[in-house]
């Protein structure tokens, strides 16, 4: 990513997610956090620590399974 890595975006969705909830807590709309899936080259125990303490949800190590990416996906969209 040309701007920032998907550790810092994620760290700044999450900040978004804090601020806007905080912003609106009188309001009674439901609201689910935004889920964030890692796809990444790294497999390794410390780029899957380091990707959960930035907020992301899910760590997928490439190659990627097509069939557990399509089920991934669609747990998601429910």
């Amino acid at each position: 990513m040309p701007v920032m890595n998907g550790l810092e975006a994620t760290r700044e969705i999450r900040r978004f997610e804090r601020e806007y909830r905080n912003a609106h807590k009188s309001s009674n709309l439901p609201w689910d956090p935004t889920t964030i899936v890692a796809l990444t080259a790294l497999d390794n125990v410390d780029a899957q620590k380091q990707a959960f303490a930035s907020g992301m949800d899910v760590f997928l190590a490439k190659p990627v399974n097509r069939q557990e990416l399509r089920s991934l996906l669609q747990r998601i969209a429910k």
